[in-house]
């Protein structure tokens, strides 16, 4: 089954919304799908290398099967960031000795998934790197997305040559719902960049910016509408 996050990013030069810090994707996710596999493809579009910003993994840091603590938000962006010392304890690594970098070449793929500590570097080249990441994982267990949105099914075992419902799954704007879920209503202004979502309320906000600001607003206006 097709997990209900993916995303087609732009990452422009010396950006800090499209440089990613360490975190595993679960930290995003509810805390149901802990024990869900869940396969990533991140493609990049163009050569990826450590310039123009490829990811870095730490390797064997998704074999304790644990999430590590993470704080919101990163800099001036809507991300989590893990607790490093946290992290090394919890799953048994150090960022130093088992960081890895990981090129990928125009055509090529990197296949990681949802515990493995990652980020994304900064681009410092003259290029924008753009790149695509996908999810899969079974469509028997939770996706983990605050029942915001269900995954798309393509394929099973009865009819290993579905044809895919996709009109089902477009029809639910995952932004909107993550607006809904997080302060009850959405927000009206179409040029508005900021971005709330769940994972905001699951951890510890020890940064705030104007991605949080937004959130801790619109949540005390609706508290005052009720």
């Amino acid at each position: 089954m097709g997990h209900p996050v993916w995303n087609l990013r732009t990452k422009t030069p010396q950006s800090e919304a499209a440089t990613v810090p360490w975190h595993q994707d679960s930290a995003y996710l509810d805390n149901d799908s802990y024990n869900v596999l869940q396969a990533t493809a991140w493609i990049p579009l163009l050569g990826a290398n450590e310039k123009n910003g490829c990811m870095e993994v730490i390797s064997g840091g998704h074999l304790a099967g644990k999430v590590a603590r993470h704080t919101c938000c990163w800099g001036d962006t809507w991300y989590v960031e893990t607790d490093i010392e946290d992290a090394e304890k919890r799953l048994n690594v150090d960022f130093v000795r088992d960081k890895v970098l990981c090129p990928v070449p125009y055509g090529g793929m990197l296949l990681i998934n949802n515990m493995i500590p990652h980020r994304s570097l900064n681009n410092v080249s003259d290029d924008i790197r753009w790149s695509l990441d996908l999810r899969w994982q079974t469509p028997e267990k939770p996706v983990g997305f605050y029942g915001m949105k269900q995954g798309v099914l393509m394929r099973s075992e009865k009819n290993p040559v579905k044809e895919i419902d996709w009109d089902g799954f477009n029809s639910v704007d995952r932004h909107r719902e993550a607006d809904k879920e997080c302060t009850g209503d959405v927000k009206e202004d179409p040029f508005d960049t900021t971005i709330v979502g769940p994972w905001m309320k699951k951890w510890e906000m020890t940064h705030t910016n104007r991605h949080t600001a937004q959130l801790t607003s619109r949540l005390e206006a609706s508290w005052h509408k009720a």
